[in-house]
């Protein structure tokens, strides 16, 4: 009776806690996400214009020169700045309030981005949207929420240690598991590059 108590007070637990683990990251995603939307809603007279003569113009400069370094480069950038920023947040106390405030930027400059370029396309030129942000939210999103979570356990502690820890705080450790998600999310997010910088100028060159 004793073993079948402690099993469900157990699962119980594990049940509570994960939630709130997740729930950090998707609230300050979710109003980054609405915060770039409202920006978007806001400036969108004096944006659309501009960003539509930028995609032309990236069309025309696309179909005429290929791959070169500095967009390689710009891509990389892109892909890796939030991930290996909320990577790094893990060795410093700081990270307790830096990473939500990471979450929140990424989404906002996604969401600005998406509904900016939406406003700006039309209905007509929907089927743009997914050839220009599809790659990067499968990539760089989930790669940052996964380094994220972790880093900000580790933040966590070490805030925890540095104000008053004490001497019976345990030591912040990072282990094998740390460095195998980087590295994971890194080869992921090289992945994403690749796609960006291949695929999609295929894609729309099709429109």
């Amino acid at each position: 009776m004793n073993g079948t108590g402690k099993a469900r007070k157990l699962r119980y637990v594990t049940v509570d806690i994960l939630p709130l683990r997740s729930l950090l990251p998707a609230l300050f995603l979710s109003l980054g996400i609405l915060g770039g939307y409202l920006l978007s809603a806001r400036f969108a007279p004096e944006t659309e214009g501009e960003l539509r003569r930028y995609f032309d113009g990236y069309l025309a400069l696309t179909a005429q020169r290929p791959l070169s370094p500095e967009a390689a480069v710009q891509t990389l950038v892109c892909f890796f700045r939030a991930p290996v920023l909320a990577f790094l947040m893990g060795f410093a106390s700081i990270g307790v309030f830096a990473l939500p405030a990471l979450y929140a930027f990424q989404g906002l400059v996604l969401s600005f981005s998406l509904f900016s370029f939406a406003g700006a396309m039309g209905r007509d030129s929907f089927l743009l949207l997914p050839a220009l942000f599809a790659v990067r939210l499968l990539f760089v999103l989930p790669a940052t929420l996964a380094l994220g979570t972790e880093a900000f356990e580790k933040s966590r502690a070490l805030a925890a240690l540095s104000l008053g820890g004490g001497k019976h705080a345990r030591p912040v450790a990072y282990g094998v598991t740390y460095w195998y998600r980087f590295a994971v999310c890194c080869v992921c997010l090289l992945i994403g590059c690749v796609l960006e910088l291949w695929l999609v100028p295929l894609l729309l060159a099709r429109f």
